[in-house]
C-alpha cells in the first residue's frame, strides 16, 4: 500500500478481501441487472460468484441444486430475504482495480459484508465438488478459500 494512501482507502483494501459481497449491475446475466456477488477470488484475477434470490428449476431437474449454497438473511444482514450463491459458474465480468476505486467511490451502495465463514467454508465446498466449473477458476477460488479459512488448507 503506498505511505500516501487515506485510511479510507486501507480500509477499502482490508474489506475487499475473498467472501465479500458487492452489489453491481451485471450485463451479462440475463436480462443485464443489479445482483449481489460474493467475491471468490482477487489472485491473480477477480472471481464473483452470483447471489440469487432462488433457485432455478432447471437446477432442480438436472440435479445441480447442491452447488447452490443457502444463505440466510438472517445472518448476512444486506439480503432482503433468505438466497443462495451459485457456484455452478465463476465471472471474469469486473477488474479488481475497477472494483477497488468504485467500492472507495460509493461504499456504502457497493461493498454490502461478508459471508458468513460457515457459508464461505459451504462455497468452498460446493466449488470443490463441482466437476463442470472451469478448472483454472476452481483452483483459483479453492486457494483463495483456504487462504482466507487456513483451517481449509489440504497438502496435496
Amino acid at each position: 500500500m503506498p505511505a500516501s494512501q487515506s485510511p479510507f482507502a486501507k480500509l477499502i483494501e482490508n474489506n475487499l478481501r475473498v467472501g465479500a459481497v458487492l452489489h453491481k449491475h451485471c450485463d451479462f446475466t440475463t436480462p443485464p441487472k443489479n445482483k449481489f456477488l460474493v467475491v471468490a477470488s482477487l489472485e491473480p484475477r477477480l472471481l464473483v460468484l452470483l447471489i440469487n434470490s432462488e433457485i432455478n428449476q432447471f437446477y432442480f431437474q438436472e440435479g445441480l441444486d447442491h452447488f447452490h449454497v443457502p444463505l440466510p438473511e438472517a445472518e448476512h444482514k444486506f439480503l432482503a430475504h433468505d438466497s443462495y450463491a451459485s457456484c455452478i459458474e465463476a465471472h471474469t465480468a469486473f477488474d479488481c482495480s475497477q472494483i477497488r476505486q468504485e467500492v472507495l467511490n460509493d461504499y456504502v451502495n457497493v461493498f454490502k459484508g461478508w459471508l458468513t465463514d460457515e457459508c464461505l467454508e459451504a462455497v468452498y465446498h460446493a466449488v470443490k465438488g463441482n466437476n463442470m466449473i472451469r478448472k483454472g477458476h476452481q483452483k483459483e477460488i479453492i486457494a483463495s478459500i483456504e487462504g482466507q479459512l487456513t483451517h481449509l488448507h489440504t497438502a496435496f
